[in-house]
């Protein structure tokens, strides 16, 4: 049976220079395997959902181009760089918070809502790993590979060169089910001292999926033409968000009591405007906002089936969000990694995320409920249309609090 799937991988490479020190570990196998606390399904510190999308927003609309489809996970971006300032000092830190979207909270609530989140994305379909690869050039610091390994739960691993390659996409693909079997392309260089990594996988049926045989072949809009591509359809009370700017649905996934709740919006921007136009508007408080503010009513919904898998280096969107001493040798202060003095630096972070929707994908737990309760009633309300038939803005994100796990675009659903 499909089920839609989301998943994405970031991995966060740290070069540095020095000469070797006294090995802690010197094989490619496990050191420390980590696991889980059990906690409770809550809603996060809002300042830090508030950070996980503002980050993603903007990181969206500085590598979103009409010329293909954009997925991305700010969740798995922001865990793995959150885990990456845990071993940064001084300005170096100031500058990720700041890009982050974390200046207003400490060390110790940014690790304790990232507990929080890593335990939460381990439920209700989602499954969340972290990983730290370590290098026997450096003794790495107590306090930072314990906070790697107990507040983000991060498996440790010694970091062998050759090898790496085959060792981080191996664990790649297992945390990701075989759907991301590489993420790094070519060995590793030997000044390579540290990779961290976060891997984010959600599997999940929607509510009330759509009927296959009201799936048929129409034409998409897409930037370079228009693209006959099959669109599912249905008739349902849908929470709708409606404003000059853009239009909005929401499907929900199903869940179980105690677990995560996660739902799908699809962003449709006014006639006339177009995805950059909408991203340009959009931020936390407009998302947020949206999702707060839709209500049930009966939508006429024209959806297209789609799957891609989407890569970037985002190295240079981070520059340009403002982090520029943790990727400059020389300047980067990650004195909080080691013992002793080192030249560490970020050479680069990669990001890989694969998605796919169709029929059976869906979820509408709410929509089923209103329909039930208050169908008479919606009879009243001239039917809204939502016809996904040119590009659009999507985002998985928790009911719970509103983080998006998942967000991009489509601009030919047709295109892999």
């Amino acid at each position: 049976m499909k089920k839609t799937l989301m998943l994405a991988l970031a991995v966060l490479l740290l070069f540095g220079g020095c000469s070797a020190q006294n090995a802690a570990v010197s094989s490619g196998f496990a050191v420390y395997r980590a696991s889980l606390v059990k906690q409770n399904v809550e809603p996060l510190d809002a300042g830090f959902v508030g950070a996980i999308n503002g980050f993603g927003l903007d990181a969206a609309k500085r590598l979103y181009s009409e010329d293909k489809n954009l997925a991305l996970s700010p969740a798995s971006i922001e865990i793995a760089l959150c885990m990456t300032k845990a071993g940064a000092a001084g300005e170096t830190a100031k500058e990720m918070a700041d890009v982050l979207g974390l200046t207003g909270l400490s060390d110790r609530e940014i690790a304790d809502a990232c507990g929080s989140l890593m335990w939460r994305a381990n439920t209700g379909g989602m499954e969340a790993a972290n990983a730290i690869w370590l290098s026997e050039a450096y003794t790495f610091s107590d306090k930072f590979v314990d906070s790697c390994t107990k507040d983000f739960f991060a498996d440790a691993f010694a970091l062998r060169i050759p090898g790496a390659k085959d060792d981080v996409n191996a664990w790649a693909s297992e945390k990701t089910h075989g759907r991301i079997e590489q993420i790094v392309s070519e060995e590793l260089p030997e000044q390579t001292r540290i990779v961290l990594a976060n891997a984010l996988y959600y599997l999940g049926d929607w509510e009330t999926p759509f009927d296959a045989n009201d799936t048929w072949d129409e034409e998409f809009a897409a930037p370079s033409g228009r693209v006959k591509t099959a669109f599912m359809h249905s008739d349902w009370a849908l929470p709708y968000f409606g404003s000059e700017d853009f239009s909005m649905v929401t499907l929900d996934f199903k869940s179980k009591e105690g677990e995560g709740q996660y739902a799908m919006a699809f962003l449709l921007p006014a006639e006339g405007e177009t995805v950059s136009d909408l991203l340009g508007k959009l931020d936390a408080g407009t998302l947020s906002g949206a999702v707060a503010n839709a209500k049930n009513q009966e939508v006429l919904l024209k959806l297209p089936k789609f799957e891609f898998a989407y890569f970037a280096k985002l190295k240079d969107t981070l520059a340009a969000m403002g982090m520029n001493k943790a990727l400059s040798p020389g300047e980067a202060d990650f004195s909080a990694m080691t013992n002793e003095k080192n030249q560490i630096y970020i050479d680069d972070v990669l990001h890989k995320c694969y998605i796919r929707v169709d029929e059976l994908g869906a979820e509408a737990a709410a929509v089923t409920a209103v329909v039930a309760a208050e169908g008479a009633a919606l009879q009243q309300v001239e039917p809204a249309k939502f016809y996904a038939d040119r590009p659009f803005v999507f985002a998985i994100y928790s009911r719970e609090d509103g983080a998006v796990a998942f967000l991009g675009a489509v601009n030919n659903p047709a295109a892999q």
